[in-house]
This record gives structure tokens, C-alpha cells and sequence, in this order.
């Protein structure tokens, strides 16, 4: 209140709560009172006398349009003629109103209020519109990869932005005014396919599609068109949209990738020829070891008994070893071909997905391989295990051949310790056996895994060097992985992991 009396003010006051206004006022009465106020704490309102003794109510109007100029500004005063009230209004006051009159006042405020708001609501409304017309016509000029215009409602283009004028060549003097049509290649004009996107965009709300279409220097490109037609809120047709992109690469990529593909496909054919060619000499392979390498092999075996019982007793002790070592070399020679073509097998062999309960599953290991091993201190520890998804019969082979692994390696221990366990992940379950036995240098783990490595002698331990190639064959027939670790004479450990959802792969002779 810009009000010199207190007894006027208190009469305001009491006629705008009579009247329903809730609110908080100050009054002031000087220049210096009212700019402290305005700075402070900017009013909603400002209700302010004509004539002050040391300050003039025009002054405050001047004042509250510069600082507060969105603040409805209403004059109460005690006389105000018709010219100065016509002057108040056109100086950007709300209202005015005369103190013999005070009735009104709760009115007028009310009245002023919701004038502000309103214009308020119109400014942001206004505000927000040229935000969103500066976003749009940024938008059109950033985008270079795609062509965006605009059509009037007979296919005249209206606006061009820049990615147009990249993609087509047209700058927007050349081109604005111009039908679409000119966009198009004569024998596309010829065939009507101007009108048929036309039409097809008004009666079914959009249209796409990929084609050739002209540039302006007289070019090709391979362009991604969407047409959309516009309406306003009484579905009155005033104009279309218009996305072009040129996917001239992506057209040349597509391409170069149906001929990638013919290429492929073309090699997959040779190379399948070649690996079914290969299988079957794989598989001539395994019939020449298991019939005509065992022959020989029996032949041997079976004279040195003959010589044995025939001749034994009057051969030398010298020639009794040599014949022991000749026979004990034929049962390993007969091993190594069990132990090849077990290999083999792993490879072509069909594998079934079934669930598989690992807890049964190393049990029963264990009590299959225990027997004979009475004389023997063994510590067993088998973990939690899980049941999976996988081939019950392989698997069942992989817990068996690391289980005698560890078995044999620690034969020289007074008392050996086998720990069967696992460790479960997001993607997959890790299975491990671990031993206290010999051990092995870290540096040679990756041999492991081959066919025929071995790190430690036959005369220190038996074995042919193909069990762990079978581990690792089958768990990568599961989509698995194996590793080892150890240190020398510290025991080692040996890993393999099933995927949560495994995909067996094939055999050879059933893959492409």
C-alpha cells in the first residue's frame, strides 16, 4: 500500500477481507520506502494513492513498471478525474478506485489478480511456443544425415532445411515453390509415383519407402522416405511432412554383404566337403586301429604266453625280463589305442541335455574308485554341488578321469586329501578337484590339456596323456572351459565350468 494515512489504510484492509481477500500487506509512504519494498519483498499486488504529500502516485506506477512491470498496479485515491484516470490507464495501471467507494476494492483486487494470472499463463504459453519454434528450427538446421521439409497441401515445398540442401544440392531459392516431383527420376515420374506416395499418405496417413531419387546434379542416391500428412484439430489437411535419408553407404554396405554371404556360403559348402572327407578318414582311421593295429598287438600278447608256458622255466632270468617288458609294453600299446579312439569318439559322439545331479554323480565316483584302495589313507571332501544341465554320460566321465587323476598323483602321500566342490556364478557353475598330491610346474598347465602330454614319466606314474584332452574336449562340447593350477609338490587342483544354459555342439559329421 503506497498510502500516506493509516486510518485510509485500515479501511482497505478491512474492506478487502469484508470482501474475501486473504492476504499480508506494508505500508509505505515515501520513494525511498517503496523501492526498498519492491526490492525486498516484490508484492502481488500494489495499491497506491494519487496524491502523496512527499511522493506522487504516477511516480510509483513509473517505479513498478520498470521493476515489478508483471505486478497489477491499482490507484486508490480519495478524487481522480476522468483525464487522469484515462492517463493511469494508458501509464499501465490495472484499475483505480475511489476511496468514498472502498466496496469495490475487494473486487478490483480479485479482478486484477486473475487478469495477471491469465496473462501470465499467455506469456509462458507464448513463451514456451517460441522455445519449442527456436527448438524446431535448430533441430531442422543441425540435423545433417536426413532431409526434413515441408509441403503445402498440393505437394509445393514450403521449407528447406539443411540437411536438404546437403543431401539433394538444392539451396532454398532454388527450391522452395517447387513440386516434390522434381525429386524423382523421369521413369518414376512417368510410372506415377509421385502421386501414388501422394495418395497414399492422405488416405492412409503415411507413407515409406526406399528408392532411387535424383540429386540436383543430376545423381543418384538410395534414399528412406517418409511422408506424413498434416491436419489440425478438425482433421483439415494443411500440408505434409517430408523425411528423406540417404542410405547410399548402407545400400552399398547391403550389398557388399549379400556377396560376403554368397562367398561364405560358397566356402561353408567346400569346407563341409572337406570335413565330411576328413571324418571319414577319421573314421578310417579308427577302424585301421581298431582292427588291424590290434591284430599285431594280439599276435604279440598271445605268442609271448605261448612262450612263457612253452619255454619259460628254461629261459635266462635276462630273457624272462625281456619278455615281461615286451608283454607289458603290448598292454600299454593296448591302452594307448583304447585310450585314442576314446578320444575319437568324444568328438562325433551325440550328446543328450539332461539334468544332472552332480552330488550322486561324484558319490558314485568316488565309491567306484575307492574299491581297491582299502590299504590306502584317503580324506574325501565333497562339497555342496549342484544339479545341471548337461550330458549325464560325458560328464560322468570328465568327474571320473580327474577324480583318477587325482587318485594316482597322490599315491606318494601317507594320506591323500580329494576335495570335490563348486562355485556358483551369474553365467555359469565352476567345479574344481583338488588334491594334496606332487603337483606340477604352473608354467606347463597349458599342456595339460593335449593329447599325449605328459609332465611327469611312466615310470613314475602310469597313464597314456589323452584322459585330461577327453576333460577338455567334453567340457568344450558343453560350451565349458578347463584350466589347472598347482606348484610343484604342493597338489594341484583342476577346473571345468558348465554354462547355466548350455548348448551341446553337435558332432562334426551333423554340423555345417
Amino acid at each position: 500500500m503506497v498510502e500516506d494515512s493509516a486510518d485510509d489504510a485500515l479501511l482497505m484492509s478491512f474492506e478487502l477481507r469484508r470482501g474475501g481477500v486473504t492476504f499480508q500487506s506494508k505500508r509505505v509512504d515515501t520513494r525511498e520506502q517503496f523501492l526498498n519494498a519492491l526490492d525486498t519483498q516484490p508484492p502481488d499486488v500494489i495499491l497506491s494513492d494519487h496524491g502523496l504529500p512527499s511522493f506522487d502516485g504516477f511516480s510509483a506506477l513509473a517505479i513498478a513498471r520498470e521493476k515489478v512491470p508483471t505486478v497489477p498496479f491499482i490507484f486508490v485515491t480519495g478524487s481522480l478525474g476522468e483525464e487522469t484516470a484515462v492517463l493511469a490507464l494508458k501509464s499501465g495501471a490495472t484499475d483505480y478506485v475511489l476511496k468514498h467507494n472502498l466496496a469495490k476494492l475487494a473486487a478490483a483486487v480479485h479482478r486484477a489478480i486473475c487478469q495477471a494470472e491469465e496473462r501470465a499463463k499467455r506469456r509462458e504459453a507464448e513463451s514456451a511456443l517460441r522455445r519449442s519454434e527456436e527448438r524446431f528450427r535448430l533441430l531442422l538446421e543441425s540435423v545433417k544425415d536426413c532431409a526434413i521439409c515441408m509441403l503445402d497441401p498440393s505437394g509445393r515445398i514450403v521449407t528447406w532445411s539443411a540437411g536438404v540442401e546437403d543431401i539433394e544440392g538444392y539451396r532454398p531459392d532454388e527450391i522452395i515453390g517447387k513440386h516434390f516431383s522434381c525429386f524423382f527420376s523421369p521413369e518414376d515420374i512417368a510410372s506415377g509415383q509421385p502421386e501414388l506416395e501422394f495418395q497414399t499418405a492422405v488416405t492412409q496417413g503415411r507413407f515409406e519407402s526406399q528408392g532411387w531419387r535424383l540429386r540436383k546434379d543430376g545423381s543418384r542416391y538410395w534414399a528412406h522416405v517418409v511422408f506424413t500428412p498434416l491436419r489440425d484439430e478438425t482433421g483439415k489437411l494443411y500440408g505434409f511432412s517430408k523425411i528423406l535419408r540417404d542410405l547410399t553407404q548402407q545400400k552399398q554396405f547391403e550389398e557388399q554383404i549379400l556377396r560376403w554371404n554368397a562367398e561364405l556360403e560358397q566356402r561353408v559348402t567346400q569346407r563341409t566337403s572337406e570335413l565330411q572327407a576328413a571324418n571319414k578318414e577319421l573314421e578310417a582311421f579308427s577302424y585301421s586301429v581298431s582292427h588291424d593295429l590290434r591284430a599285431p598287438l594280439r599276435h604279440i600278447e598271445g605268442f609271448i604266453e605261448m612262450l612263457q608256458i612253452s619255454a619259460g622255466s628254461s629261459l635266462s632270468q635276462e630273457c624272462q625280463e625281456f619278455i615281461k617288458t615286451i608283454s607289458g609294453s603290448a598292454r600299454r600299446m593296448n591302452q594307448l589305442i583304447d585310450h585314442l579312439l576314446a578320444f575319437s569318439r568324444i568328438g562325433r559322439v551325440e550328446m543328450f541335455q539332461n539334468p544332472v545331479d552332480m552330488a550322486l554323480l561324484a558319490e558314485a565316483v568316488r565309491i567306484e574308485l575307492s574299491r581297491g584302495l582299502e590299504n590306502r589313507r584317503i580324506v574325501w571332501s565333497i562339497g555342496a554341488l549342484p544339479t545341471i544341465q548337461g550330458d549325464p554320460v560325458t560328464i560322468r566321465q570328465v568327474l571320473l578321469n580327474l577324480v583318477s587323476n587325482a587318485l594316482k598323483y597322490t599315491r606318494p602321500r601317507d594320506e591323500a586329501r580329494i576335495e570335490i566342490g563348486a562355485e556358483d556364478t551369474a553365467l555359469e557353475t565352476i567345479f574344481f578337484v583338488r588334491d594334496n598330491g606332487v603337483g606340477f610346474d604352473p608354467q606347463h598347465a597349458e599342456r595339460l590339456f593335449r593329447v599325449f602330454q605328459r609332465l611327469h614319466s611312466v615310470g613314475e606314474f602310469e597313464g597314456t596323456g589323452i584322459g585330461l584332452a577327453i576333460v577338455q574336449r567334453i567340457v568344450a562340447r558343453h560350451g565349458g572351459r578347463t584350466w589347472a593350477k598347482a606348484c610343484i609338490d604342493g597338489g594341484a587342483a583342476f577346473y571345468f565350468t558348465i554354462p547355466k544354459s548350455p548348448v551341446l555342439s553337435p558332432p562334426p559329421e551333423t554340423s555345417r
